[in-house]
């Protein structure tokens, strides 16, 4: 940039020429397009009114050959000023340049660029923070998630055994006659409630291992399982098969005296009776499912009430790790489109066709195509090979000027 003292605007010879000159120039040229125009109002009007004849032709040819030399020279008497007062205005727009951070190569300029590396660079890093931190809460999900459905399973597992001891006493209890009854009595109270190792070393898990854990990890994690299980099983399949258990021995002493009563009663009456001790024993065992059942629904729910409180702390979670920690730049992303080649163009112009182009008027898509229109305009006007378009929606007309 120029030193201040020789700025155009500070000169005191140009405000000078300004003020003498600018008043003539205008008046001057003021007065050159007044007339130019008054001179073509009355040609347009005698073509209005008796149309264009050869000699009138000539005219109109002659006033536009003088309509360019008054042009020019108007021209040539306002350029000193005007030329003054763009560069005025350039000093004036040059100052604010180099301080404009849009402006390229401009120190504000830069230091913008350089924040938008470091946001870019922030941004990036925030992203690999939360994506490493996504999947390590997938992974502890997984591993929840895992633990949850072996243990379910396992627990399925131990309810259809206690079931199956149940239904195996039951057998036994309705299978009890006057003849067997030593025998099967002996294998009643001889019933076995002691839940073995062994069941829990061929104990199967049939959960679904997420890809997220390891071979090593789920057999770790349902070993684990299994361990935690083993005494509450233990304890669990004694109670309920051995309290079972108990309540038939303990009814086998009235039991066979009802069997010895049916034995020696008539038909009638032993119809009565055994329809009586089968209600009785329906009844208890209806008394010893609706308790287990009972049992059941509790932890059921138990395990419900814990599940809503894992979900609640899951969502927690993910809000945390949708918050950066630490200063982050305010920044505006928003996505700019990169084509590879001119396919991707063409895809570019199809989206927005679709979107918002066949919906817009002739006039505005005739000004957004100009350049492609002006091309193929210059194509069909090619005097050597004019090539035209084959199309229902496209027509060409002349185009006829005087010269």
């Amino acid at each position: 940039m120029s030193e201040t003292n020789n700025l155009p605007i500070l000169r005191q010879e140009n405000v000078q020429m300004i003020a003498q000159s600018a008043p003539d120039t205008y008046n001057t040229n003021a007065l050159s397009s007044q007339r130019c125009a008054d001179y073509g109002e009355k040609l347009l009007a005698e073509i209005q009114r008796g149309g264009m004849t050869d000699a009138l032709d000539k005219q109109c040819a002659d006033y536009i050959d003088k309509s360019k030399r008054t042009l020019k020279a108007m021209n040539e008497r306002r350029s000193p000023i005007t030329k003054l007062f763009d560069q005025i205005r350039s000093e004036f727009t040059g100052m604010e340049n180099t301080i404009d951070p849009t402006k390229k190569d401009t120190v504000p300029y830069k230091i913008q660029q350089a924040r938008n590396a470091y946001a870019a660079k922030k941004r990036e890093e925030a992203e690999r923070a939360r994506q490493e931190e996504m999947r390590r809460q997938q992974r502890e999900q997984a591993l929840n998630r895992y633990k949850q459905e072996s243990e379910d399973d396992y627990r399925r597992q131990f309810d259809n055994l206690v079931t199956e001891k149940i239904n195996e006493l039951t057998s036994l209890n309705q299978s009890l006659t006057v003849e067997n009854f030593d025998e099967v009595s002996n294998k009643i109270q001889g019933f076995n409630i002691t839940l073995g190792n062994e069941w829990f070393q061929n104990c199967q898990c049939h959960a679904h291992k997420p890809y997220e854990v390891t071979d090593a990890e789920a057999i770790e994690i349902r070993q684990s399982i299994l361990n935690r299980l083993s005494k509450q099983f233990k304890d669990q399949f004694q109670a309920e098969v051995g309290e079972y258990r108990d309540t038939i021995t303990d009814a086998l002493p009235s039991k066979k005296k009802e069997l010895e009563r049916i034995a020696n009663a008539n038909a009638e009456e032993q119809a009565r009776i055994k329809a009586e001790l089968e209600a009785r024993e329906a009844a208890e065992t209806r008394r010893l499912d609706e308790e287990r059942r009972r049992k059941e629904e509790e932890a059921k729910a138990a395990k419900q009430v814990q599940q809503s409180a894992n979900e609640m702390d899951g969502l927690f979670a993910q809000n945390a790790v949708a918050t950066p920690v630490g200063y982050q730049p305010k920044t505006s992303v928003k996505q700019k489109i990169v084509c590879a080649n001119a396919d991707g163009i063409l895809a570019a112009v199809s989206m927005w066709w679709s979107k918002e182009g066949q919906f817009l008027p002739i006039e505005e898509l005739s000004k957004i195509f100009k350049k492609q229109l002006s091309f193929c305009e210059k194509v069909a006007n090619d005097k050597d090979n004019p090539e035209f378009i084959n199309s229902p929606f496209v027509r060409y007309e002349e185009e006829v000027k005087a010269k």
